[in-house]
């Protein structure tokens, strides 16, 4: 196709570089960039089916690609130029972008090495950047329609890991025409959400074919494989395996992410794709199981771990208020104390005195009954008998309280 003609000459073919179902692509000369290489995409008429002559599907492409010049974004390939040219008698549609020297996804993937491992961490960062690409188009009303490894590029940074790029929103929408039904079916079949396959298109729509990719990227293939109409009805009947069954080392909490992201329903996937890239990089989370560490073996002496015994225990040490408290409380104790000691001492000199005047008493009284005895003849003895009993009983009784006190004391 002769390209020379296109914007009066403004753009020089270098080389091919693909081509598609719908359109395709080349490696040209910007000459209004100092011969800056550039991609210069060229769309079939046939990109808008639903359109009946070659204006109005210029028209709709028109309409397309200036809500796509508007989105800026660092992860979004920016759109240098777009337009229509007539090639052959048919009106053609074009875009030009940026050139990607690292090239897309898809090409990584079909290039890569068993040694070329994609780390959680990677995909991780992968899935980040591409939802907050499709999130802000998503937020200015625009739906991708055709999220696809093929359209993820990759470029390179000089200080950092690669930057991913969301390219060709050729197929996209305003949000409000991509929900009403009766839309063409477009798209790429692997990756297509089921309500896509019934013509409605939805932001959701975008964050299960970011799904797919996921899926993609974890296990190395896609969820679904076929002809047109396998596809659809898997798409709309059938759940994938989970992505753990072939990678063993994915965890539950990552089949549970892609899972719910590739439900069957918009409503059961993530609320935004954001929300989706957030639930991802938190599954890949290991989850921290508390350890607790055993007791060193009976006969080690732990001090030898390092060599260096631990430090001791520096002594708490007391307030002045503390001390002067403890003082008080122990002369307390000392004079207390010494009164105990005291008032037992008191009340054994009372017993004693108590005892000397009980033995006086009975002197006196027994020198009474002997004087009575001599003088009273036979009777004497049993009044003496009486009169003894009789003091004795006295003197036990004057004894007991004093006693009993004393106890009490003690």
């Amino acid at each position: 196709m002769a390209l020379e003609t296109m914007k009066n000459n403004r753009y020089r073919m270098v080389r091919p570089l693909g081509s598609g179902s719908t359109g395709e692509v080349y490696l040209v000369e910007d000459t209004l960039r100092n011969r800056q290489e550039v991609v210069l995409k060229l769309l079939h008429a046939y990109a808008h089916p639903l359109t009946h002559d070659a204006q109005s599907a210029s028209r709709a492409f028109l309409f397309e690609a200036g809500a796509i010049s508007q989105l800026t974004h660092p992860n979004i390939l920016p759109l240098l130029d777009y337009g229509t040219e007539t090639v052959d008698g048919e009106v053609v549609p074009f875009i030009v972008t940026p050139y990607c020297s690292e090239g897309s996804l898809a090409t990584w993937l079909e290039k890569r090495s068993n040694d070329d491992v994609l780390t959680l961490e990677d995909a991780a960062r992968l899935v980040r950047q591409v939802a907050a690409a499709l999130q802000y188009a998503h937020d200015q009303g625009i739906v991708h329609r055709d999220v696809k490894s093929a359209n993820v590029f990759i470029r390179s940074t000089l200080n950092g890991p690669p930057a991913m790029l969301v390219a060709d929103f050729s197929f996209a929408q305003p949000i409000p025409e991509a929900r009403v039904s009766g839309l063409d079916i477009r798209g790429t079949p692997e990756y297509m959400a089921p309500e896509q396959w019934e013509g409605q298109v939805v932001p959701a729509s975008d964050q299960y074919a970011l799904g797919v990719l996921v899926y993609q990227l974890l296990t190395g293939r896609l969820p679904f494989q076929g002809g047109i109409e396998q596809l659809r009805d898997a798409h709309l009947k059938s759940w994938p395996t989970p992505p753990s069954t072939i990678n063993p080392t994915l965890s539950p909490e990552i089949d549970a992410v892609v899972g719910r992201a590739l439900a069957k329903k918009p409503g059961e996937r993530y609320p935004t794709i954001t929300a989706f890239a957030e639930a991802f990089t938190r599954a890949i989370q290991p989850v921290p199981v508390p350890v607790a560490s055993p007791p060193p073996p009976e006969g080690i002496n732990v001090w030898n771990v390092t060599g260096t015994p631990p430090p001791p225990t520096p002594a708490r040490r007391l307030s002045p208020g503390m001390i002067i408290l403890i003082s008080v409380l122990a002369l307390l104790v000392v004079l207390g104390g010494i009164g105990l000691i005291a008032n037992a001492y008191s009340n054994k000199s009372a017993q004693s005195s108590a005892n000397a005047t009980a033995t006086a008493n009975t002197n006196v009284t027994g020198t009474a009954n002997a004087h009575a005895t001599g003088t009273a003849q036979s009777n004497s003895n049993a009044n003496g008998t009486a009169t003894a009993n009789k003091n004795a009983t006295a003197t036990a009784n004057h004894r007991s309280p004093v006693f009993k006190v004393f106890s009490d004391r003690l």
